[in-house]
């Protein structure tokens, strides 16, 4: 067998960052890619992030898992100075997934978590001075623009289909809170039958610490509320420590586990 880089991509992902296993008759067996981000304000301590997948029904699998780890660790050099994480998503079901990955020295220390949330200790409305209200996502235009900045302070992007089929949902609200012309946050629910989710929610770095994730998210709910939605639930990062605050905040109560993301950290 032999890895090999293919010589264009289709996704978007550099080749450089997408591997291929071919076995003896040159027929590929196994295909990963690796997906480097800087989340400087999602992670602060550790703002490298880098995320792997591994395509393979087992042969070659050890031999791609040992290159996604050496090209992760190119990367890590560019950086030397900042903490990074090289991380997999693996799903609840897959046991032989997680005993693959934690054999080769992975720790099973993050998931990502869904639970229920409370309105929060918040007045459901602007603080004073700024502006809150309803995100223009009318034109295309607008929609990437809007993703550009959730994405931002995501650590799974949102896509534009999943945006379109939230705006297409019954219990769809995005909203903005502004200090003049500045965007200091923005807030993404969706849902159906009485049931809507936090889809995406940030605040710019300098506005936090101010309340107004919490105030975005009592307004969202409040009006939510009001359309009929009893119940509301957002997805926490058990590693992200702002996020499990604010969803204690929120008086969240745990509802599942959505995956694991097992993971390697570099100092």
């Amino acid at each position: 067998m032999h890895v090999y880089h293919p010589a264009q991509t289709s996704n978007g992902i550099p080749p450089e960052n997408v591997f291929l296993i071919a076995d003896s008759a040159n027929v590929p067996v196994a295909e990963g890619f690796l997906i480097h981000t800087y989340h400087p304000y999602l992670f602060v301590e550790r703002p490298i992030n880098m995320y792997i997948s591994l395509q393979s029904k087992g042969p070659g699998r050890e031999m791609l898992l040992g290159a996604l780890l050496a090209r992760a660790y190119q990367l890590r050099l560019q950086t030397p100075y900042l903490k990074a994480r090289v991380f997999a998503q693996v799903s609840l079901q897959d046991a032989p997934a997680m005993s693959f990955y934690l054999e080769a020295g992975f720790q099973a220390d993050d998931a990502l978590d869904v639970v229920e949330l409370n309105p929060p200790n918040a007045r459901p409305m602007a603080p004073m001075g700024y502006d809150l209200g309803p995100i223009p996502l009318q034109s295309p235009l607008e929609q990437q623009a809007f993703l550009v900045r959730m994405n931002t302070y995501r650590l799974n992007v949102i896509q534009y289909p999943l945006l379109q089929r939230a705006m297409a949902s019954p219990h769809f609200l995005a909203l903005y809170m502004a200090r003049g012309s500045d965007i200091a946050g923005e807030i993404l629910f969706a849902g159906e039958n009485g049931a809507a989710k936090i889809l995406g929610l940030y605040i710019m770095p300098k506005y936090r610490r101010l309340g107004l994730a919490k105030s975005l998210i009592a307004c969202g709910m409040k009006t939510l509320s009001e359309q009929g939605v009893s119940r509301f639930e957002g997805d926490v990062i058990r590693r992200n420590g702002p996020q499990c605050l604010l969803a204690q905040s929120c008086s969240a109560t745990f509802i599942r586990t959505a995956c694991f993301y097992p993971g390697l950290n570099y100092d």
